[in-house]
């Protein structure tokens, strides 16, 4: 490869991430919370803005928040502004609390304001599990898993969000769910089948054949389900798949647990 190779491969890398504008939640768990929060300093191209929980900021090294070099919002004026700006939100540490607060529709700091709001202006958002999951093994190792109908709480707390359209993830899939939805990249769109048409007709019924097939396959596609998120995890898959097959709009990421999940089941994706 010659230096303007080189040069034209570290350039396709790097605009993807120029001025990037992402709004970071962070409250005040511990489940994770270096690594998640270390992971995102690793994309130094990336405009973050960020709102702490008091929590958080007595519980979190200072040190890492200085190392993704992001602005601090701290009032409602700036924090309307920036969701309103923000190309994605993201949520790498989510306590019980911040989950249910939200979930019940309380709205008493920055956080659950922000949260609220971003999903009544039907921001996308991604939020990590972990600190508040009663399956994570670090919750378990502490104990924090043992009341079955206070993990259920928690469960429904999440359908709620989700079903406000908040995307979660769990911390083993951060790393990758993140680059991808940075770079924009997906799995490879299949092709569709081309329309073959024989030599005898003419150039009009070639078009009035192409229209009628063209209307055919968009009323096949009208009967399949497809799926409409921008992030496919595994708890999507069973809600899209369809003999055998998931099919996705274009840009969709799949997190590497789904991808997984798909290879193992010898399940085709499907980008429409």
């Amino acid at each position: 490869m010659n230096m303007e190779e080189i040069i034209k491969s570290i350039v396709r890398q790097i605009l993807p991430l120029i001025n990037k504008k992402i709004l970071i939640f962070i409250s005040g768990g511990k489940v994770n919370a270096e690594s998640l929060i270390s992971t995102l300093s690793d994309f130094e191209l990336i405009d973050y803005n960020i709102v702490m929980s008091e929590a958080a900021a007595s519980v979190i090294d200072k040190r890492l928040i200085e190392k993704l070099k992001g602005r601090i919002i701290d009032s409602q004026d700036k924090l309307n502004e920036t969701i309103r700006s923000s190309e994605f939100i993201l949520i790498p540490i989510l306590t019980r609390n911040t989950l249910s607060k939200v979930a019940l529709g309380i709205e008493d700091n920055l956080i659950t304001i922000g949260i609220a709001r971003a999903i009544m202006l039907s921001k996308e958002i991604i939020a990590v599990r972990d600190s508040y999951d009663s399956q994570n093994s670090i919750n378990i190792s502490e104990g924090f898993s043992s009341n079955l109908a206070y993990n259920s709480m928690l469960s429904n707390h999440e359908k709620i969000l989700d079903s406000f359209g908040v995307k979660f993830i769990d911390s083993s899939e951060f790393r990758e769910t993140i680059q991808d939805k940075f770079y924009k990249s997906s799995l490879q769109p299949f092709d569709k089948k081309k329309v073959d048409i024989p030599e005898r007709y003419t150039e009009s019924n070639k078009k009035e054949n192409i229209a009628r097939q063209n209307k055919l396959i968009e009323n096949k596609k009208e009967e399949r389900i497809i799926f409409n998120s921008s992030i496919l995890t595994v708890k999507d898959i069973n809600h899209t798949l369809e003999d055998g097959v998931i099919r996705l709009n274009k840009g969709t990421i799949i997190t590497p647990l789904a991808k997984d999940y798909i290879y193992n089941n010898n399940l085709r994706v499907e980008f429409c």
